[in-house]
């Protein structure tokens, strides 16, 4: 369950706002985000996008985008800045996610009836995995752009993360651990703590110290507020691979918006730089 209840009560509190009698106040409360790439330069344009990215009309977003990105690139061209450049990769990249739904939600799929139950089951298993990742991704970059959850794109993500998780099951393979792992960063970000510490409690201690789990280790534990141990997993895919990471690789790790409350720390600047 989402804590909107939560969040509304301590705006009301903090705020201390009057409400004489016989009048109506509506108080919208955002919650605390962090630092997103996108917010050092507002931008109508993105938050539409955005906005349309919560009601899942990924092909308009996709569009905004993309014009989000084109008006912030004229802007550099007479007065480029680093934040400035991560603004408009972020605008980019999130074109490229909406793309990847758009062309998802619209694919005709696989002849289903005509394969074999196994690779029927495997590629569903997979499919609903790919579209958590997504999904989450989304929530995220939704969340910091709007300072809320959308609770349908909250419901989506979360019962494509399951279905995923159950497949594993079905299929035997055991525990998931990014899947379980996101799980628990989509738990933490709606409120439940709970739910969110769950889910992480079903990953081994080898499949933590597995560099492919990582990334979504740091990002359970930086949506629970636990920025050493998000900070520490970074290190750990960062500065110990088992194989270089890319330049590319490392920056579509930064964009994300699970970092929003490590960006501005020393410690988690100097990883990428």
């Amino acid at each position: 369950m989402l804590a909107l209840a939560a969040h509304l009560a301590v705006a009301l509190v903090a705020g201390a706002i009057p409400a004489p009698p016989g009048r109506t106040i509506t108080v919208v409360a955002e919650e605390d985000v962090g630092a997103p790439l996108e917010r050092a330069f507002p931008s109508a344009t993105y938050a539409r996008a955005a906005a349309a990215d919560a009601e899942q009309r990924w092909d308009d977003a996709r569009a905004l985008y993309r014009q989000a990105a084109d008006a912030w690139t004229i802007v550099a061209r007479t007065r480029p800045s680093r934040p400035l450049e991560n603004a408009i990769a972020k605008a980019q990249h999130e074109a490229v996610i909406s793309q990847a739904l758009s062309t998802r939600a619209h694919g005709g799929g696989l002849p289903f009836a005509r394969l074999p139950e196994d690779t029927r089951r495997a590629f569903l298993r997979r499919q609903s995995r790919q579209d958590g990742i997504l999904l989450r991704a989304k929530l995220m970059a939704t969340r910091a752009a709007l300072g809320r959850i959308p609770p349908d794109l909250y419901t989506r993500t979360h019962t494509r993360l399951e279905a995923a998780r159950d497949a594993a099951a079905h299929a035997g393979a055991g525990a998931d651990p990014e899947v379980e792992l996101l799980l628990c960063a989509t738990d933490a970000v709606g409120g439940d703590a709970e739910a969110a510490r769950r889910a992480r409690a079903r990953v081994s201690t080898a499949q933590r110290d597995d560099p492919g789990s990582k990334i979504a280790l740091a990002a359970c534990a930086a949506a629970l507020g636990e920025k050493e141990a998000a900070l520490a997993a970074l290190e750990s895919y960062i500065l110990r691979p088992l194989v270089p990471r890319p330049d590319n690789v490392l920056r579509e790790v930064y964009l994300s918006n699970d970092w929003d409350h490590l960006r501005g720390d020393p410690r988690f600047e100097s990883l990428f730089r």
